[in-house]
């Protein structure tokens, strides 16, 4: 088995190479770089996918971990060839899990299996329960509670309509569900509203970020981060909900020191 990872941007891909040596990595151009990889590796275009095949078996590869994010392209001028246009075409018109589908059936069909991000990287979940919790009340653990309760079952919904994989909410009102715009967008969306109306000593919302049901695991688990856990502790965020089997958690150890720190709730389910 020769395992190719396809880099998208952030950190996430950068510390699966660091923690696998001999993985080749395919850098998706404008995404991300060689420059970041002790890794072998090589620059692609979005928009020449039947190139990355070539590339990929020129490697000799069996095996890819799609990782880290990439926008849907919306130039479709800028491809040359009728079956990459016909697939592209595919990915833009339909939802998130629809389209990874999509691509999985494109590698498939060209002999690679994609395997899951958790199958080559060390670390990467929380494990159940609260974190922190020397430092929460019971009154804040009973808010947090209701709020996830609400939260995944708004979620699990809401998974048939293929949308983001996270909800804000604060007890049973719902401050957002993410689209398009991706997690940290709409955070900061979620902030402006809050922080306007907020009323002292109340708890703030609460960001839940899990797998939709049937979501495809090998392509897409939720990935939360450093810097998404900062931007919720300054926006006044109470809390973090996670998956302890779904949502990845980018670079562990910072993470934990962070929350430890500035006393900052995570909660995985």
């Amino acid at each position: 088995m020769k395992i190719a990872i396809i880099a998208g941007s952030g950190n996430l891909p950068i510390q699966i190479a660091r923690q696998n040596k001999n993985v080749f990595v395919l850098c998706v151009q404008g995404y991300s770089c060689p420059n970041s990889f002790q890794n072998k590796s090589e620059v692609v275009s979005l928009f020449d996918p039947l190139l990355w095949i070539s590339i990929l078996k020129s490697n000799n590869i069996t095996h890819i971990v799609m990782v880290g994010k990439i926008e849907r392209p919306s130039n479709l001028n800028k491809i040359s060839n009728e079956k990459a246009k016909d697939l592209i075409n595919q990915i833009i018109s339909v939802g998130d899990n629809t389209a990874l589908n999509y691509i999985q059936d494109f590698f498939n069909k060209n002999g690679f299996e994609i395997l899951p991000v958790n199958s080559i990287l060390k670390d990467c979940f929380l494990h159940k329960g609260f974190h922190q919790e020397e430092l929460i009340s019971q009154n804040f653990k009973s808010f947090v509670f209701k709020s996830t309760e609400f939260g995944v079952d708004l979620l699990n919904t809401i998974s048939k309509f293929d949308v983001g994989q996270s909800v804000v909410v604060k007890n049973k009102l719902v401050y957002a569900i993410e689209g398009l715009e991706g997690t940290n967008a709409m955070i900061d969306r979620v902030g402006i509203l809050y922080n306007h109306k907020k009323t002292l000593n109340d708890f703030g919302p609460v960001l839940i970020k899990i797998p939709k049901i049937g979501q495809n695991a090998n392509l897409d688990l939720p990935v939360i981060g450093l810097e998404t856990i900062e931007k919720c502790k300054n926006l006044r965020f109470s809390a973090i909900v996670v998956s302890s089997t779904g949502t990845l958690i980018v670079e562990l150890n910072k993470v934990m020191a962070y929350i430890k720190d500035n006393n900052f709730c995570m909660y995985a389910i």
